[in-house]
């Protein structure tokens, strides 16, 4: 049996020992819990190739990455040419998704008047092309009835989505 004198050393001995390993513990959860900021530097050799072709000239905002389907996949978000961009890479370097900020104005008529339909009003709202697997979509996002929505719109100015 332990005297009093070597159990207050083995719980003084304990105490950091613990805390360090729930210290430890915690980062590793943090760090499984979900997508991290990542650098240009991060990436494998063919996404920053493409990233560096894409972003030319402008300003990369943020880098991720997250498992979509079961494939690894990098987003980036990126201001080029005075519009903000948004890419899913794959880590081959192709590039599986991409959609760009575009003007109200510039959106096709059959979506237009399927949007003034729905939102009422064009005050407040702002489109963006998306191109996923070759096929072009449109995403319109308001606010309506006080809550903020997305829609997603075929060519033919069909809703197919609302967030």
């Amino acid at each position: 049996m332990l005297n009093r004198t070597n159990q207050i050393i083995l719980i003084l001995i304990s105490i950091p020992i613990a805390l360090w390993l729930g210290c430890a513990q915690k980062k590793t959860e943090k760090i499984k819990k979900g997508p991290h900021p990542l650098k240009l530097s991060d990436l494998p050799k063919p996404v920053r190739v493409t990233v560096e072709k894409l972003t030319m000239g402008g300003v990369i905002k943020k880098i991720d990455k997250e498992i979509e389907e079961g494939r690894l996949i990098f987003d980036i978000e990126a201001r080029v040419n005075n519009k903000d961009v948004e890419y899913d890479i794959a880590e081959n370097g192709t590039i599986i998704t991409w959609e760009e900020s575009i003007p109200l104005d510039s959106l096709p008529e059959a979506i237009r008047m399927a949007v003034e339909n729905y939102f009422v009003t064009t005050q407040g709202l702002k489109a963006h092309r998306e191109i996923e697997k070759n096929v072009t979509f449109y995403e319109v996002e308001g606010n309506k009835d006080g809550q903020k929505v997305t829609l997603k719109l075929s060519e033919a100015g069909q809703i197919l989505e609302t967030e």
